[in-house]
């Protein structure tokens, strides 16, 4: 049986030979990912399950939390959920990356509590700052399951995109032990033209 006060394990950063699963929008207010489930969401079905939620709480900070629910039912926040898992701060990523962000931001470290206000309700969970290197892990070292949901569409707060059914050809189940979460600042490009040209 594992040591509930076994020492976390140090230096999860997954480096580039990790896999990619995908980025998550943070930019607006309450936009939240729900894609990290602690059991498979196919074999406990209709069991309740726990899954990981990251949640934009302000420019520049992310915050996670736990739900505990069950297939496409109301998933409520389980108020045990940051006893349960372990944001590592592992540093600024890139090197000076904390220069742009503001003071409040940068003091902020990631693993440290958080409440923020979903639905009206206070909700506790752990920060996590952009432009740090970040591991999240179970407390007691059991592994994660990440499973692909639909694309987002629209950014209305506090609405998770549905998972993707088993059978669909784009459905995919990951089991792994360490998430690690890192900033990328992207420009991106749009045109328009005036005229009609083939």
């Amino acid at each position: 049986m594992p040591d509930d006060h076994q020492p976390v394990q140090r230096n999860n950063w997954v480096g580039p030979r990790g896999r990619f699963i995908g980025a998550s929008g943070m930019v607006f207010t309450d936009q939240t990912a729900v894609d990290l489930y602690f059991e498979n969401y196919w074999l406990t079905a209709p069991e309740p399950n726990d899954r990981v939620a990251v949640i934009c709480i302000a420019w520049g900070m992310a915050m996670a939390y736990l739900q505990r629910g069950s297939g496409e039912g109301i998933w409520p926040v389980n108020p045990l959920g940051p006893n349960q898992i372990v944001v590592e701060d592992l540093g600024t990523y890139p090197e000076r990356g904390e220069q742009m962000l503001p003071p409040h931001v940068r003091l902020a470290g990631a693993g440290t509590q958080a409440i923020h206000m979903i639905n009206r309700v206070p909700v506790l969970g752990l920060r996590l700052p952009w432009h740090r290197r970040i591991a999240l892990t179970r407390r007691k070292g059991e592994p994660l399951h990440y499973h692909r949901h639909e694309e987002r569409v629209g950014h209305e707060a506090h609405v998770s995109p549905r998972i993707r059914d088993l059978n669909d050809e784009k459905s995919v189940h990951l089991t792994f032990d360490v998430l690690t979460l890192g900033t990328q600042i992207q420009n991106y490009r749009r045109i328009k033209s005036k005229k009609k040209r083939d």
